[in-house]
């Protein structure tokens, strides 16, 4: 088949759980069909992107935007607000995207044009040619999450006019396709109200399991890890939640224990907890694996989300044992106290924490049940093969 790949952003590198997704789904199609990308130029290394996607066979276009994307601009609130769309949907709202769009798919012949997200979606109005909906979480839901989480009346109003743009979006927009692929049953359950039923595919997350394997040397004692973009606000939320409500109650049982805080564009206010005692807040590193490979504990303390936690499979992958709220472990099916622990509240959370803590017998077989799960249920090369085989199913119907 000839696919036309439809993403926001140049998936590489590897910095968010967005990019990973797409990279690895990417990689994993283009060994059965001919694909061909089109992007943003969002950032610097999108150039090394390119390059690492021509390696796989892909056919990259990049439409040049960078100086105004990060932007969110009056211009753009007023075209959401008059179009009743997401603000993430008007801002990706590109003019020469989308004649880029019409002109790649005017000159040559697609069997199935992907949209990656909401943001990307906008543009199916371009062609008849048939298309999947790729959806990485239910975006109403995140928004629903922040609007319950905050007190400032401001804020909240805002929130959850995101969160009904977007539920617009969902019913409207979602039976468009001929499939909309979600990473859980949590999430395809809000789809399958909009959509018949047999549209709906999960494509889960996943993880390179050859190029994330446990090194348990590298274990630093009482080190916990928590991965992420640091600008996206639920990351923000979480890292402040756990420094001020957990890591105090863990501290008095291992004094000694340190906190890192792992990832790209810190927020002004993820900097300032690198003032507490035993917080280190790295920024953007070149690559994950040793911090992941240092980390005894694998937290994930997150309360505002939705799909699955790329972070969570690729420490499992690690053989790390983790703790994560059941937010951070929604749609992923794992065992709690055998491949994860599952704490809400902050006591409980910290009681977890210590007892991986102090209890390496217990923290080593948790790891190693965690491994064993991500060997048999998400690597990424069975998972791209559900994806390919979506696309197949879509590709026949619209031949007879």
């Amino acid at each position: 088949m000839k696919i036309l790949f439809l993403s926001p952003t140049v998936p590489f590198p590897l910095t968010d759980g967005g990019r990973i997704r797409v990279f690895n789904l990417l990689k994993q199609i283009a060994k059965q069909s001919d694909v061909t990308l089109l992007a943003l130029e969002t950032q610097e290394t999108d150039a090394e992107g390119v390059a690492e996607l021509q390696q796989l066979g892909i056919t990259v276009h990049l439409v040049p935007h960078a100086p105004t994307l990060p932007r969110v601009s009056l211009g753009t609130l007023v075209k959401a607000f008059l179009k009743r769309q997401p603000i993430t949907v008007a801002r990706y709202d590109v003019p020469a995207y989308r004649r880029k769009f019409k002109e790649l798919i005017a000159e040559q012949s697609f069997d199935l044009v992907h949209y990656e997200m909401f943001h990307i979606a906008q543009f199916h109005r371009e062609t008849d040619l048939p298309g999947v909906l790729s959806q990485q979480n239910v975006d109403s839901a995140i928004w629903r999450r922040l609007c319950s989480e905050t007190v400032n009346p401001f804020y909240k109003f805002a929130y959850w006019t995101q969160q009904l743009a977007f539920e617009r979006y969902e019913r409207v927009l979602s039976p468009k396709f001929d499939a909309v692929t979600c990473t859980s049953d949590i999430d395809a359950a809000v789809f399958q109200q909009y959509c018949p039923e047999d549209a709906i595919e999960i494509i889960p997350n996943g993880v390179d399991i050859t190029h994330y394997q446990p090194d348990f040397p590298a274990e630093a004692p009482a080190h916990l890890i928590y991965i992420g973009s640091m600008d996206w606000y639920p990351n923000e939320d979480a890292v402040a939640f756990f420094a001020d409500e957990v890591l105090p109650r863990v501290q008095e049982k291992v004094p000694d224990v340190a906190f890192s805080i792992v990832g790209g564009n810190p927020s002004a206010r993820v900097q300032k907890l690198a003032a507490r005692d035993g917080v280190v807040v790295t920024g953007r590193v070149p690559e994950i694996k040793p911090y992941f490979a240092e980390a005894t504990v694998f937290v994930v303390p997150l309360r505002i989300g939705s799909g699955t936690r790329l972070k969570i499979l690729e420490a499992l992958a690690m053989g790390k044992a983790i703790v994560s709220t059941t937010v951070g472990a929604e749609g992923l099916d794992l065992r709690d106290g055998e491949e994860i622990f599952i704490a809400d509240e902050p006591n409980a959370f910290a009681d977890a924490v210590i007892q991986l803590l102090t209890d390496s017998e217990l923290r080593r077989r948790v790891g190693e049940n965690g491994r064993a799960r991500v060997e048999r249920d998400y690597d990424w090369r069975s998972i791209g093969r559900k994806l390919h085989e979506a696309y197949t199913k879509i590709h026949r119907l619209n031949q007879d």
